[in-house]
């Protein structure tokens, strides 16, 4: 580390645990909201573990790719963008990327579980409005996708 990026860094040290706080708060508050919704699941934490959330990792219910990919244009569209872990082609979680192995392995289960698998930026500057905003649009999302046609809140 060069001694500019030191004091740069260094001030906002002091700023760590509010955002982790911060972050802590939206996450909850959006997997509250989406956790309320038949078209997802946002996994509880492991015990022992302690987050400090710059992003919220979600699954999808009952989608087919079809509809994963409406999802993901939808919520784009309504300003979230949504990376579904197995649909992405550079996604460093989907094993089948990991060209580094060489000879790769079939792991069913575990492709199944990334097919399924979402992700979406959630920083922890935002405000409570912002993260309902973002609710919203991930359900208006999940209806137009899975429910072409409805009017989302109607």
């Amino acid at each position: 580390m060069s001694n500019l990026s030191a004091a740069v860094i260094r001030p906002q040290l002091a700023e760590i645990p509010r955002r982790v706080r911060q972050g802590r708060t939206n996450h909850d508050r959006l997997a509250a909201r989406l956790n309320a919704s038949l078209f997802f699941e946002v996994p509880a934490a492991l015990p022992g573990e302690e987050r400090a959330p710059d992003s919220l990792q979600f699954n999808l219910r009952g989608f087919g790719e079809a509809e994963k990919h409406a999802f993901c244009a939808a919520a784009a569209r309504l300003g979230v963008q949504v990376s579904v872990f197995g649909l992405s082609e550079d996604n460093a979680r989907a094993f089948w990327n990991w060209q580094f192995l060489g000879c790769l392995p079939e792991l069913p289960k575990t492709r199944a579980m990334l097919m399924q698998a979402c992700d979406t930026r959630l920083p922890a500057r935002l405000t409570t409005d912002e993260v309902d905003a973002i609710g919203d649009a991930l359900l208006a999302a999940a209806e137009e996708a899975l429910l072409p046609g409805a009017a989302y809140g109607t």
